[in-house]
Formats: C-alpha cells, sequence, structure tokens
C-alpha cells in the first residue's frame, strides 16, 4: 500500500491528490515503525508529518493557484517506456532481495523507540546536545517576539489615513 500511494504521490496530476497519497504514505511508513516496535517513533511520524506538515502542505497548495502550465503533461511514448523500465528494475531488485535474504529470520529486538528508551538515551548520553537545542529554540523564539513586536511598533507609528485627510484639508484651506 506504501509503494503504491507512493508512486501515486508522483504520477498525480491533481495535487490534492497527490497530497492525499502522500498523506497515506506518511501513515503506512508510521505502521512500519510500529512493526519494527518503534512507537514513538511511529506516533512522531504521525503527528508531525502527517498532521502538521500535511496540513501545511495543503493549504499551501490551495491557496498558491498553480497554472496548468506547470502541471503535468500527457504520457508518450518516452514516458510509458520509462514506467515499464523502472517496474522492471524493481522488479529485478524485489526478486534478487527475496532470494538472497529469503530464508532468514528477523532476531528479536530490544524495543529501541519507546518513550522510555528514548528518554533514558536523552537524558544521559545526549544531555548536551539536548540542551544546545533548547537554547537554539529559546533564541530563536525571543528573536521572533523582537521582530514581532518591533513590526507592530513600526505600525502604531505609521500615521493613519484620518491624519491624511486633516493635513490634506488644512494644505486646500491654505491655498
Amino acid at each position: 500500500v506504501g509503494v503504491i500511494s507512493a508512486i501515486r504521490v508522483v504520477t498525480n496530476r491533481n495535487i490534492v491528490h497527490a497530497a492525499l497519497f502522500l498523506l497515506l504514505t506518511f501513515f503506512c511508513v508510521g505502521a512500519m515503525y510500529v512493526t519494527m516496535r518503534a512507537e514513538l517513533l511511529a506516533a512522531v511520524q504521525v503527528l508531525v508529518y502527517a498532521g502538521a506538515v500535511m496540513v501545511l502542505f495543503l493549504f499551501a497548495s490551495l491557496i498558491i493557484n498553480i497554472p496548468r502550465s506547470l502541471q503535468l503533461r500527457q504520457w508518450n511514448r518516452q514516458s510509458v517506456l520509462s514506467v515499464l523500465m523502472a517496474g522492471v528494475t524493481g522488479l529485478c531488485m524485489i526478486l534478487a532481495t527475496v532470494r538472497a535474504f529469503g530464508g532468514l529470520e528477523a532476531p528479536d529486538m530490544k524495543p529501541l523507540g519507546t518513550p522510555r528508551a528514548v528518554g533514558e538515551l536523552v537524558f544521559s548520553d545526549y544531555i548536551l546536545p539536548f540542551e544546545l537545542a533548547s537554547l537554539v529554540l529559546l533564541a530563536a523564539m525571543v528573536g521572533a517576539i523582537y521582530l514581532a513586536r518591533g513590526a507592530a511598533d513600526e505600525e502604531s507609528t505609521l500615521p493613519d489615513q484620518a491624519d491624511y485627510a486633516a493635513v490634506s484639508d488644512q494644505q486646500s484651506e491654505s491655498m
């Protein structure tokens, strides 16, 4: 399902449909994380990519009206041949992988992506990068607030339309 939806992302002419197929691909990646016993990564995948990024992408694609000239062109012989060759190459890769690793069983893995395991790693081995990242995010937030307040202060010092009207009335009376 994930591979087919990823193929539909790049072959679909409608950008909204392509975005929805990309959403399905993100959910499939999250499901693969669950099968690898990395539940926290699956939750982050679904929340960040499927949630926030896709909503942003859909709004941006709906706001920006893409002209017809930028959309995909019609299929021709060369594009059909390239899709067939890509399919044959993919089939050969799948067959080679199955032949090489078909009889092997996956070893029992300890859970790596659980919240407990991630928390133990972050607050033991990676405490310094974690704290540095928090300082960088804090500096970015303070800078954004400073820039936003500076823009708001500049807007409040600009004259209104009423001020312009009063000045133009005074000038017309003096003439």
